[in-house]
């Protein structure tokens, strides 16, 4: 059975927003390596870039001198600086390679997301193989981030092109469900729970964040732990759900 991929974007704002990410995706924020952390440091020499192996320091730079050489140089306080786009496979994944799905993402964000491409960061180094991209939204001289995220209709385009134009070519599925009834949705919220008991992340100083997301929306998150659940348990359809279609296209390469 093929498993579910994850593709959610977020927007990273703050003076200093920016250079934390990148600290975070190339790994050189020594906490979250320390005993206890989310992450696995024998794993992450697995880890890779498929943009330029620039430190977290000199990308941030290099962002804050294209927008000076934009006429930009004092963002508002609430200025998007970034916007994040984040891929995952399935946790069972580890095994297989992901290079090409990963590379295949790369293009895939370079070809649709406005902006400049800062880094591109792979990890192998937590419970899901997952990817980092991080777009400076400069266009035509100017910060375009809440444009670029657009509304709920946008990001419901993005996810249906991606999933359309990558994830389903790696044997990735989508459930086909708009929403979980009360009942499924609760106890499929326990079963990740459960699942996520002895997993790191618990211990993440975002675990309070990722646990809100689960009750509000267990269902990427069950994907992503391989859970399954019963079609019958579910009704409509919907953008971040819909039926895996083979359609044609390039070969089918499942991972």
């Amino acid at each position: 059975m093929a498993g579910s991929h994850l593709f959610r974007m977020g927007t990273v704002k703050g003076k200093n927003g920016v250079l934390n990410a990148l600290k975070h995706n190339k790994r050189t924020l020594q906490a979250e390596r320390g005993a206890g952390a989310n992450i696995d440091p024998s794993r992450t020499p697995l880890n890779y870039s498929l943009t330029e192996q620039d430190s977290a320091e000199a990308i941030d730079r290099h962002a804050k001198v294209l927008m000076v050489q934009s006429g930009i140089d004092q963002p508002r306080v609430n200025q998007v600086m970034a916007v994040e786009a984040l891929f995952s496979l399935p946790i069972d994944r580890h095994q297989q390679d992901t290079r090409p799905f990963f590379a295949h993402c790369f293009e895939w964000v370079k070809q649709h997301i406005p902006g400049m491409l800062l880094s591109f960061d792979v990890h192998l180094d937590e419970s899901a193989p997952h990817a980092h991209a991080l777009i400076l939204p400069l266009v035509d001289n100017k910060m375009q981030g809440n444009k670029i995220m657009g509304g709920k209709g946008n990001l419901v385009r993005l996810i249906n092109l991606f999933h359309a134009e990558v994830a389903r070519h790696y044997g990735l599925s989508r459930n086909e469900t708009k929403r979980l009834t009360n009942k499924a949705k609760e106890s499929l919220e326990r079963q990740v729970l459960a699942r996520l008991a002895v997993d790191p992340a618990m211990k993440s100083m975002i675990w309070p964040c990722v646990r809100d997301a689960i009750r509000s929306n267990p269902l990427p998150y069950a994907q992503l732990l391989g859970i399954e659940q019963k079609p019958a348990r579910y009704t409509g359809r919907s953008f971040v759900q819909i039926m895996t279609s083979k359609g044609k296209g390039i070969e089918i390469n499942t991972i």
